[in-house]
């Protein structure tokens, strides 16, 4: 989804799917002139903990559900926003942004799934992190409860095709239902510049659409993440074997005792 700050009354909505082709069509809106609201913006802005909020109000009734307020103000300096969990607010964000429109990016399931199982379900998948997210709750801890939160409003934190298929066949039918016809374009990227920026009101490069496979990458990015998380966690749990370990020094050598009983 995308938010235009330059010209806040004509606000633009991009709305995809994680791994439904995302990466091509960020170059291709930075090729466009726009900043797009990604992935590693969220690490970066520490934004985990917002949308946990955000996703914990719309469903499950904990909190005040979000409005344009809300929205402002993670989108502020960004004009392009995409990816879960974004993606799980169509009505709302039309319903904010009443001049918006709205790119429905599409992929045939079974390519996505796949995808899918390649890269995010994979990391997810890993079994260390629920430990890591305990040992290092302030960072890993918010990331790792964000994320099993928005695939557990997914698919039940379910990657199998049964379960994944069926709720990425859902999503895209909340959004055609949420966003008026007017303001929604279905797009894939084999259709390339032309209905995308006719749409968004923007001259067609003459140059390619971009082509991008970041398998390899999102896999590396996860592993530097985790490998983050393991020093976080070593330190926070040194520091406090350290504490613990002092403690223990001050009691068994009475000076404890000697200071309490100056208090």
């Amino acid at each position: 989804m995308a938010v235009d700050y330059r010209s806040p009354e004509e606000i633009k909505e991009l709305v995809n799917q994680d791994r439904s082709m995302k990466i091509a069509l960020v170059a291709a809106l930075k090729k466009l002139g726009y900043t797009p609201y990604d992935f590693a913006d969220r690490f970066t802005l520490s934004h985990h903990g917002l949308w946990t909020d955000a996703l914990r109000a719309k469903y499950q009734g904990k909190g005040e559900p979000w409005g344009r307020k809300e929205f402002d103000r993670v989108f502020k300096g960004f004009d392009c926003v995409l990816d879960v969990p974004c993606t799980f607010f169509p009505g709302e964000l039309a319903a904010a942004y009443p001049d918006a429109l709205t790119i429905l990016n599409t992929r045939a399931p079974g390519p996505w799934h796949r995808s899918m199982s390649q890269t995010l379900f994979r990391v997810f998948s890993w079994p260390s992190w629920p430990l890591l997210a305990r040992l290092d709750p302030s960072f890993i801890g918010v990331w790792y409860n964000h994320c099993r939160l928005t695939w557990q409003i997914f698919c039940n934190n379910d990657y199998s095709a049964e379960s994944c298929i069926p709720a990425y066949q859902r999503h895209y039918e909340h959004v055609r239902e949420a966003v008026p016809k007017d303001r929604l374009l279905e797009w894939e990227v084999a259709e390339g510049w032309e209905p995308l920026c006719k749409f968004l009101g923007k001259e067609a490069p003459e140059e390619d659409f971009p082509r991008v496979n970041d398998t390899e990458f999102f896999v590396k990015a996860h592993g530097w993440l985790w490998g983050y998380g393991v020093v976080k966690a070593v330190m926070n749990l040194g520091i406090g074997t350290l504490a613990i370990g002092g403690t223990w020094y001050l009691y068994k050598t009475g000076l404890v005792a000697s200071w309490l009983s100056r208090a």
